[in-house]
């Protein structure tokens, strides 16, 4: 394969009647994705998106959405998804950045475009999303032949999550897209025989990259969620389909063990659960395991380096609070200040060796792509300690590590002590200004259902189980924390109100 789009070539040609997707009880053979495909790209052909475009994208899941994938490389153009959570002038700062020469949306979101679109720079052709009935019954116009391109020009621009400031657009190319896809499927021993959930939103690497395309590749079944994440709605469709595999972020995970209708669904079938994203509660693991009875698989990665890291299920009982360990074909190294290799229980940057998983670069953003991008490794800003044999476990980020009195904090190595307190659901800790100690710890804290906590209790909880110097000095009570679509939580606007103005202290 040299190609995105040849992953659903190879899939029709191969297994052209097989169910490729169900959505909301709609079937679709790999054979008539290949259809929709095919008009959709003739369709965009004739608004004038040639190779090297780029095309916007705004939709919920659906099966539309690979339709809209597939068709765009099959012109040599640049998917551009934009995330369905965002408000008018998010949106057009998405555009603005990316440029395209077409933005598709789904009538539900035309409004939001309608009230961006005045801000838009560059001149946008704005359109529905064609239906998938009215994409199948058109005669097919046979498959357009792109120009010339190179596996290793852009296929794709997937915006970041924005957690430490304004999102930048990564871009992919059809080789190292592939060579992803490839690792991901192996890591997670994906079969054909797996009936895969798609739970993660498709305008995320999570919810496209990670499990969708693996499963079209392998020619499985994909089983896609309407949006937003329903315990009940998920149990009763693990039921209904006899799911195989998931990935499901650890929020959606607790979500799913304190469901009170959780034993009304049988979930037997369930044999890969998938995770990732963010840190897993110990707790939260070790229940799933008990009441799902599955494999789990640890994925690490990010948008710019792909997925380069899995953890087994026999890793999981080798290094049980593990991260992984890399990948074939993915290189990741645990470096120091000075770029060296740290030994077995040290802590270090993680980087990734650029190719062949790693990105192009970021959309118009040299100095940000070099400062990232060094002698051919990407650094990660990612933290880690060496468990030795290649195995690692992510402690925090380099830019959340808490600098208090010349000591080094790690947030979540607190966080994880304040996950083993029976009244905590949730906890993020991040530094705020401290006038004597330049940073001083503060937790952020869920309690769980039906549970009173108090500030003082949170800490002498911390005090008993850190060292003095590790134990919170402010703690914020929440209903809940602020999460991105992937369920990672965003820190920036939990610390925000203390950096604002000053480091002045709390």
């Amino acid at each position: 394969m040299r190609f995105l789009h040849d992953i659903l070539l190879e899939a029709a040609d191969d297994r052209c009647a097989r169910t490729a997707l169900i959505f909301q009880d709609e079937t679709v053979t790999y054979g008539a994705l290949l259809m929709a495909a095919g008009n959709l790209a003739a369709e965009l052909a004739g608004l004038g998106v040639r190779a090297g475009d780029r095309v916007a994208y705004l939709d919920e899941n659906s099966t539309e959405y690979p339709v809209a994938v597939f068709a765009v490389s099959m012109l040599g153009a640049i998917f551009v998804p934009i995330n369905f959570r965002l408000a008018p002038e998010e949106i057009a700062y998405v555009v603005n950045d990316a440029a395209p020469g077409v933005l598709l949306a789904a009538p539900a979101y035309m409004s939001e475009v309608e009230k961006a679109k005045p801000s838009f720079r560059p001149e946008v052709i704005v359109a529905e999303k064609p239906v998938l009935a009215a994409l199948l019954g058109k005669p097919a116009k046979g498959l357009p032949q792109a120009s010339d391109i190179s596996p290793d020009a852009p296929a794709m621009v997937m915006y970041t999550s924005g957690t430490t400031g304004f999102p930048k657009g990564v871009l992919s190319s059809h080789r190292s897209y592939l060579a992803n896809v490839q690792a991901i499927l192996e890591g997670g021993r994906l079969t054909e025989d797996d009936r895969m959930m798609v739970s993660l939103p498709l305008f995320h690497n999570g919810g496209l990259t990670a499990v969708l395309m693996p499963t079209l590749l392998r020619r499985a079944v994909a089983v896609i969620m309407p949006r937003g994440f329903k315990p009940d709605e998920v149990l009763e469709t693990v039921e209904r389909y006899r799911i195989t595999s998931v990935m499901w972020v650890p929020t959606m995970l607790a979500m799913l063990l304190s469901c009170d209708a959780r034993t009304r669904y049988d979930t037997s079938s369930l044999s890969k659960i998938w995770y990732g994203s963010s840190p897993i509660a110990p707790e939260i693991l070790a229940r799933s395991k008990q009441v799902f009875g599955a494999g789990h698989y640890q994925f690490y990665g990010m948008t710019e380096t792909g997925m380069t890291a899995v953890l087994t299920p026999e890793d999981h009982e080798l290094h049980p609070q593990g991260t992984g360990r890399a990948m074939k074909p993915a290189r990741l190294r645990l470096i120091d200040e000075e770029g060296r290799d740290v030994a077995v229980g040290g802590v270090g940057e993680l980087i990734s060796r650029r190719g062949p998983l790693g990105m192009i670069g970021y959309l118009g953003r040299d100095e940000a792509t070099r400062e990232i991008l060094r002698d051919g490794w990407i650094h990660t800003g990612d933290l880690a300690r060496n468990l030795g044999d290649g195995y690692f476990v992510i402690v925090d980020r380099k830019k959340d590590m808490i600098i208090s009195g010349a000591e080094n904090i790690y947030p979540r190595e607190i966080e994880l002590v304040l996950m083993n307190h029976p009244g905590v659901r949730e906890a993020a800790v991040f530094g705020i200004p401290d006038a004597v100690y330049g940073e001083a710890v503060c937790a952020a804290v869920v309690p769980g259902r039906d549970t009173t906590l108090t500030d003082e209790e949170v800490i002498s909880w911390c005090a008993a189980h850190l060292a003095g110097y590790k134990k919170p000095k402010k703690v914020v009570l929440m209903h809940e924390l602020p999460k991105n679509a992937a369920g990672k939580i965003l820190k920036n606007r939990l610390k925000a109100p203390y950096w604002q103005g000053s480091a002045a202290a709390i």
